[in-house]
């Protein structure tokens, strides 16, 4: 009886349609899975080649941006992230003479049309998260530019990039040290 009384008392106190906090690595996988697909990406070599550009006093873009085709959970803290560029190409331009333009394909450029690890992105490599309006920007360990995922909006660029907070936070495997 005291069990069923603790129970209801339980029950009472929750506003009607509070959902209850389901978070886990798996479910912060599978929002990804759902809502990456279709979203654009600009992998972590392609911000490289960017920089380069720039560093030569070129204006450099990659257009139109690859389209996410997957977001496949392979392991718990593991998933892999696969964007189609066979349609993008690289458009390099000198700010100082305006015949002086190229393209490449940026599949020749990076050696495939696919963008991304086949091996999938250890969250735990996660070094750094930030957001610019749609935009979700991911500093990979090692790396000194940042993968972007452009999103549909801000709203869901905030959804996506709490989601991969999550994921950075659970993954990182100096999490047991407490520091």
């Amino acid at each position: 009886m005291l069990a069923l009384s603790m129970g209801g008392k339980a029950l009472a106190g929750e506003p009607q349609g509070a959902a209850t906090d389901v978070r886990s690595v798996a479910s912060a996988q599978q929002f990804l899975q759902q809502v990456l697909p279709g979203n654009r990406y600009l992998s972590t070599p392609m911000s490289e080649a960017l920089a380069a550009a720039r560093r030569e006093q070129l204006h450099a873009q990659f257009q139109p941006l690859p389209v996410i085709i997957e977001a496949e959970p392979l392991a718990r803290c593991v998933t892999r992230l696969r964007a189609d560029a066979s349609a993008t190409t690289l458009v390099l331009r000198n700010p100082h003479d305006s015949y002086d333009q190229s393209q490449a394909s940026a599949a020749e450029l990076l050696g495939s049309e696919w963008i991304g690890n086949p091996d999938g992105m250890q969250f735990g490599s996660i070094r750094q998260l930030g957001q610019r309006g749609n935009q979700v920007l991911m500093r990979l360990a090692g790396n000194e530019q940042d993968a972007v995922l452009h999103l549909e909006g801000t709203e869901i660029a905030t959804r996506v990039l709490q989601a991969l907070e999550y994921l950075r936070e659970q993954c990182d495997s100096t999490r047991a040290t407490g520091f």
